[in-house]
């Protein structure tokens, strides 16, 4: 399985990896992926579990594997060093050396990394198992975040051209891989948009399935779950066709992972357990350890403790027997998580501190990290600050080397909570601080980063649906020909009279009228249906920049950017049902309160974007206030429990005003302006709204300066704002 990043305890659930090296979310040790009903490992059952001690635990966890004997070496089988330590174990005999070594990367990536280099070499170039090899091997070095040789990887594939045909797109789709493992999803799908585009519509089983998992992790992140599961429904086909059991196992991981990401977690149970099932039928415990992980993140959302733990449990012991020590390390730390959630710091610092030296030892940067965090947070927890803070300074060290600014932030913020619990609120307060000057930085690059990701998923769109469109122009063609054989076969062969003729001629005008004004609907919906939320069913970001495309680009109305308080623990308490239900009401009661010309838009996660037409001063912040009313005023209700909700709010009308004198504004620095204006409501306690009255700014480069400070130029009297509360909220969590 992937390497992927060990979660942080508190920051949400871990992403879920994918199958034979796709591509990695995220970065660092490898976890098991999807949730699965497993089989409970012995001794360990549900009650046992609450009343063993942490280094009886500790102890029966990191036990010494029972040997096992080596899996059958096929004929063209190339000896590794006499260092490497064994592949995994399981039922499952490979049937060739490529195969054995495919196998052998989902536990052992780093082995099977020499090994697929030292068989490379044994290959020609026309070899077609030379270029499966090395698709695997940078697959592999992807999992490993090993960029240079990644690309000294995609650069020998490319290399193969002359004799190859498929090199060039081979190589990328490897690069897709690899901007898709780190976060570049819209650069991802641009590569794999034009290598589909160069492949034929025939070729080899090992490239294809790459490709649709590969797809399916890329429009997964983008939360295009509907496009995700048809990628990963063709890919479960294929290797159920032709694939080996542990690819069966792995796909249905996958598609598991979509459905529990998409909010179908009973679905997502029930893939699972056919993942889990799979696997203990074959004895692959790196796939039962990749069902047990999934399962305790499934429970983990739920009231079953003493289930979500056993799962935790399950999952180290079989990462254990699977021998991959970069997933038995990222499952300690997960334990740890659990242990720090539920208040036993002494167990959740002996599995960290067990799981620190096993990290260094594989120079697993990540999972050292999360291991020095969680150590330095259970000392904290236990009244013995001074000998915790050092962990966590080398912690947040390690992150920053990383480049990891948003895992320092998160950090920090963490920090705070656990020296407050701890009744350290001086130091408490300081890491608060430090998290806000860190968030607002991020937030402001995000917002940039956020606006470039939608031009170029515009591009894509824009790109996907040319080359769609010259495939239909060309069988349409395609078409017209054949017709047009037949009809002169129907001459010679009939001699038909010229009236005859004349029918036959209008019967085909007639049908290609018909299908080029299917084609011309088909295209329609296509387009409709990718500018709207699946879930709350209001425009999304790219009805916006189709929007933005159509009018001019200086902004004219007035623009709201919404954002919902503390949306992260109404998940960790409702379960993401119950986050979804929210998301679903709050998209009812904003069309309720708008008119049905304004337009509404789902700017992602828990953020609405609304723009009116530009109205007086007075009247857009009555409106604001109707709607800081209409999302608290009553609670959501789900299964039965009251929910009580509140939003932050930004918004301007544009132009921008100073006296009687206008600033025009372009899109991008309107939202910027508003979404420094929203922060500035949360900064204020949030369940309120601030609003731009007006600024002082001299020409475009100052109107830019003052949207990025926007607190500051209000400090100083450049901008006017205007605050305002929203109702007392009834039934909010504490």
């Amino acid at each position: 399985m992937l390497p992927q990043k060990p979660r942080r305890h508190g920051l949400g659930r871990p992403r879920l990896p994918l199958p034979f090296a796709a591509s990695a979310r995220g970065v660092g040790g490898a976890t098991p992926g999807e949730a699965g009903r497993g089989r409970r490992t012995a001794g360990f059952g549900a009650a046992a579990l609450g009343r063993i001690s942490a280094l009886a635990l500790a102890a029966a966890l990191l036990a010494p594997a029972h040997a096992a004997a080596p899996a059958p070496a096929p004929a063209d089988a190339v000896a590794l060093p006499a260092s490497a330590p064994a592949p995994a174990v399981a039922r499952y005999v490979p049937v060739s050396e490529l195969d054995r070594l495919s196998y052998l990367g989902r536990s052992q990536p780093a082995v099977a990394i020499r090994g697929l280099l030292q068989y490379a070499e044994t290959l020609s170039p026309e070899d077609p198992r030379l270029l499966e090899a090395l698709m695997e091997l940078g697959s592999r070095q992807v999992a490993l975040t090993m960029g240079e040789d990644v690309e000294k990887t995609a650069n020998r594939i490319e290399s193969l051209g002359a004799s190859v045909p498929l090199a060039r797109p081979a190589a990328m789709l490897l690069r897709g891989q690899w901007l898709d493992a780190h976060d570049e999803v819209s650069r991802a799908e641009r590569q794999l948009i034009e290598a589909s585009a160069l492949l034929p519509s025939t070729i080899p089983d090992f490239l294809r399935m790459r490709l649709l998992v590969t797809y399916g992790d890329v429009k997964g992140r983008g939360g295009h779950y509907d496009e995700a599961m048809v990628r990963y429904n063709e890919a479960v086909r294929l290797a159920d066709e032709r694939g080996p059991v542990w690819r069966r196992i792995d796909v249905r991981g996958l598609i598991a992972g979509v459905l529990q990401e998409a909010g179908q977690t009973d679905k997502a149970a029930e893939v699972n357990a056919e993942q889990m099932r799979l696997a203990t039928e074959a004895g692959d415990e790196i796939g039962m350890a990749t069902a047990c992980n999934s399962r305790a993140i499934r429970l983990s959302d739920g009231p079953d403790d003493a289930g979500t733990l056993a799962a935790w449990v399950e999952a180290i012991e079989h990462s254990r027997l699977s021998g991959n020590t970069h997933a038995l390390a990222l499952n300690l730390a997960n334990i740890a998580d659990y242990y720090l959630k539920h208040g036993d710091y002494a167990t959740a610092l002996d599995m960290s501190q067990r799981a620190l030296p096993m990290a260094r030892a594989i120079k697993d940067e990540p999972a050292t990290s999360v291991a020095l965090a969680n150590i330095g947070l259970a000392l904290v927890s236990m009244k013995r600050k001074d000998e915790g803070m050092p962990y966590l300074r080398e912690s947040m060290a390690l992150d920053a080397q990383s480049g990891s600014a948003r895992e320092i932030a998160d950090s920090a913020k963490e920090l705070g909570t656990y020296l407050e619990k701890a009744g350290y609120l001086p130091d408490a307060l300081a890491a608060y601080r430090q998290y806000r000057q860190l968030a607002t930085e991020l937030n402001q690059q995000d917002r940039q980063r956020s606006l470039i990701e939608l031009q170029e998923s515009f591009a894509n769109e824009r790109r996907q649906h040319e080359l769609d469109m010259l495939a239909r122009e060309g069988r349409l063609k395609d078409e017209q020909l054949l017709h047009h054989d037949l009809e002169l076969q129907e001459w010679t062969a009939v001699g038909l009279s010229s009236l005859l003729l004349l029918a036959v001629v209008a019967a085909l005008a007639r049908r290609l009228r018909v299908r080029n004004q299917q084609l011309s609907a088909s295209n329609e919906q296509l387009r409709i249906q990718a500018e709207i939320d699946p879930l709350t069913g209001l425009s999304n970001r790219h009805h916006l920049q189709a929007v933005m495309a159509t009018r001019e680009r200086v902004l004219e109305g007035t623009l709201f950017l919404i954002d919902i308080d503390h949306f992260k623990r109404i998940n960790d308490q409702h379960g993401h049902a119950g986050g979804d239900a929210v998301l679903i009401e709050i998209a009812r009661r904003l069309r309720a309160t708008l008119r049905d010309d304004d337009l509404i838009v789902r700017w992602g996660g828990e953020e609405f974007l609304v723009l009116v037409r530009a109205m007086p001063t007075a009247e857009s912040e009555a409106l604001a206030q109707r709607l800081l009313a209409a999302l608290a005023d009553t609670p959501v209700m789900h299964e039965g429990r009251a929910v009580g909700i509140s939003a932050s709010i930004g918004y301007g009308v544009f132009p921008l005003r100073d006296g009687t004198s206008e600033h025009p504004v372009d899109w991008e620095c309107a939202i910027r302006f508003v979404d420094n204006a929203m922060y500035l409501a949360k900064a204020h306690g949030r369940n309120g709204a601030c609003g731009i009255r007006t600024v002082r700014a001299g020409d475009a480069p100052g109107l830019a300066d003052l949207a990025q400070g926007l607190e500051a130029a209000w400090n100083d009297g450049r901008a006017q704002l205007h605050l305002q509360q929203g109702p007392v909220v009834q039934g909010m969590a504490a």
